[in-house]
């Protein structure tokens, strides 16, 4: 894979003479296409499972060094953890089963 054509050393084509790339980007659109609500929910449950999953993490130190109730906040971060590996599990084989009819 060569360097960006903006980049010293950059493929010498421009955009539309190179058939492998164009070829590539093809394959990148087609990949994307139909699921822009299950990337953004795979980004959403991202930033929810690092943003909340920091505070959740950090009560449930707390909570267990204190010898408190424990549970409940590891049950909220298995949930927010599982519901963002599903949704990218969900993603990966539409992904998949796209490649397959192209």
């Amino acid at each position: 894979m060569g360097f960006p054509p903006v980049l010293p050393g950059g493929s010498p084509y421009r955009s539309g003479e190179d058939p492998e790339r164009e070829k590539r980007l093809e394959l990148l659109n087609r990949e994307y296409a139909g699921s822009p609500w299950l990337t953004a929910l795979v980004n959403f449950t991202g930033f929810l499972a690092v943003f909340a999953g920091s505070f959740v993490a950090v009560i449930l130190l707390i909570s267990v060094g204190s010898g408190g109730q424990w549970w409940p906040y590891a049950l909220i971060l298995a949930v927010l953890v599982a519901a963002h590996a599903g949704l990218r599990m969900l993603r990966r084989h539409r992904r998949e089963a796209g490649r397959g009819r192209a």
